[in-house]
């Protein structure tokens, strides 16, 4: 199943959370140096995905799998994995500051293995419209046993 994902958000960040997870997102901890340099936060039951745009545009999509993807997307230009447990059986996509609700998707409990990928990253404002970004994201989600998060793919700005 393939969710669109095109919402406000503010901080450069959006969530993937657990329903019912109160993490602690403006803990210097969660957007740790690490986290920032692989553009992922984690916590219990969260994660921080950052963004590149100066809009609060989050585009993009979710993709539940049923099994992990073969290959990376050689158009990607940063690949991060990070692994989410689930125990409200509901995974909820939010933005930020508010943590407000965009998308919701039913899941059986266990753990998951969450992969964002992302586009355009050095061209976010050179779009036909510099008022509207072209950094796109893909979160890709399947049923995997827990492991350390993992940069497929690192991106370095060119700014």
């Amino acid at each position: 199943m393939i969710y669109n994902l095109n919402f406000f958000t503010q901080y450069g960040q959006f969530y993937v959370v657990d329903k019912g997870t109160d993490g602690e997102t403006d803990d210097l901890e969660f957007w740790s140096d690490a986290a920032l340099h692989e553009r992922l936060a984690c916590e219990n039951g969260i994660l921080g995905i950052s963004i590149e745009n100066d809009y609060c545009t989050v585009m993009g999509d979710l993709e539940i799998l049923n099994s992990p993807p073969v290959n990376e997307d050689p158009n990607a230009d940063h690949i991060v994995e990070a692994s989410i447990e689930i125990k409200s059986g509901t995974l909820e996509i939010q933005d930020c500051p508010l943590s407000s609700v965009i998308q919701t998707v039913a899941l059986e409990n266990g753990s998951y293995r969450v992969r964002v990928s992302s586009y355009n990253l050095d061209e976010a404002y050179q779009g036909v419209d510099d008022q509207m970004p072209i950094d796109k994201y893909r979160i890709e989600i399947w049923k995997e046993s827990f492991s350390a998060n993992k940069v497929l793919k690192q991106w370095i700005s060119n700014y």
